[in-house]
């Protein structure tokens, strides 16, 4: 008994350790790619405005849960389709098809292997993604905070969620000339310029920083009836820029990101608790939170699916395994992103349906899955 369950299980391991061997080398190569990019996106936006070089460092490190959960699933996919693809090429699948080892049994350890890499990016999208992102936004509100010049530019225009600002040349706290349009508390409009502003720090943690103004007019136009409008001049005026305005997500409100699958459905819960039951189909912010909430287990199973996928379409390989498996890869994970950026873009602009657009392209790869696995267990 013991001889003719040794083979299978020589076979069992190699298979393992060949897929995950291919993960790994993927895992490292999209790595790279999501860390550089992360490199660039905060030399643009911190570096470039003479941070320290410790700060840019602790952002680029508490970033990295979020570049490693979304690494893995693309790694599951493109290094499942390497390897079998290999072993496919090299005739190893269909020596192991003639010592009597079917589909079935070749598949078990990639689908385990599979479900392992699922469950280790879960862990990181719902432990360690959280952790990240909470020190991640903490230290760039401290950054902004001590540093205006972060999201103040001289002769630059900046847009935040209540307001545009275009500022002219800042030399230190000085600010020779600024336009500001925004909406005020009932609704009209606001047009505010001033010849010269100072750049004053504010005790009020919610205030990133407080716009002095001189000789500030302020224009106000009713918003149904435009000819409607008031002229305001005044000597010294203050402008405050919110905190949550300008960093939005990363104020200091709690996000989504920041949360634990178990804190997020908490928060839905109460949520929907405060919405009527006829609303809550309709209630944007309420599918919002519907969307984080299934985007915490749609990615991480994906990793599973992306697997299933790629043992199916590896199978077919004929020449090339490896080279084959890499290009359709990673045609296959940009469709999904975009499947992905799409469905959470029409979820959050647009109102559809959070749970439906984060596990639409999961159901499409599993699909897809399935039906080319039957083709070579049944054919």
């Amino acid at each position: 008994m013991k001889k003719n369950l040794l083979p299978s299980k020589i076979l069992f391991i190699y298979l393992a350790k060949e897929v995950l061997l291919y993960f790994f080398v993927l895992f490292l190569f999209f790595f790279f790619i999501f860390f550089v990019n992360q490199i660039l996106l905060l030399a643009e936006e911190v570096l470039s405005k003479h941070v320290p070089f410790r700060d840019v460092a602790l952002l680029i490190f508490y970033s990295l849960p979020s570049i490693v959960a979304t690494s893995m699933p693309f790694a599951a996919l493109v290094g499942t389709l390497m390897a079998v693809g290999r072993m496919v090429s090299d005739r190893e699948f269909l020596a192991a098809s003639a010592l009597g080892f079917s589909v079935r049994f070749l598949i078990f350890p990639v689908l385990i292997v599979g479900l392992c890499i699922s469950a280790f990016s879960f862990i990181t999208n719902d432990i360690f993604l959280p952790m990240g992102s909470i020190r991640f936004n903490r230290l760039r509100r401290e950054i902004i905070a001590s540093s205006p010049a972060v999201e103040l530019e001289s002769n630059s225009i900046k847009k935040n969620q209540n307001s545009v600002i275009v500022s002219g040349n800042i030399s230190g706290k000085l600010m020779d000339r600024i336009l500001v349009i925004d909406a005020g508390s009932s609704g009209e409009r606001r047009v505010i310029s001033a010849p010269g502003t100072r750049i004053a720090e504010s005790s009020n943690p919610e205030i990133l920083v407080s716009l002095e103004m001189e000789d500030a007019s302020v224009f106000t136009f009713k918003r149904k009836d435009p000819g409607d409008y008031d002229v305001i001049n005044s000597e010294m005026m203050s402008y405050n820029l919110l905190m949550r305005n300008i960093a939005g997500s990363r104020s200091g409100t709690i996000t989504p990101q920041e949360m634990s699958s178990r804190d997020l459905y908490r928060e839905l819960k109460i949520k929907e608790a405060g919405v009527p039951p006829e609303q809550r189909d309709t209630d944007r912010s309420l599918n919002m939170w519907r969307m984080e909430f299934n985007k915490k287990f749609s990615i991480p199973v994906g990793a599973f699916f992306f697997v299933l996928l790629a043992f199916s379409l590896g199978m077919g390989a004929k020449t090339n395994g490896q080279a084959v498996g890499f290009i359709s890869g990673l045609i296959i994970a940009v469709i999904y992103w975009v499947l992905l950026i799409v469905g959470q873009t029409l979820s959050l602009r647009l109102g559809f349906d959070g749970v439906i657009t984060m596990w639409l392209p999961n159901t499409v790869v599993f699909i897809a899955g399935l039906i080319t696995l039957s083709f070579r267990i049944f054919k």
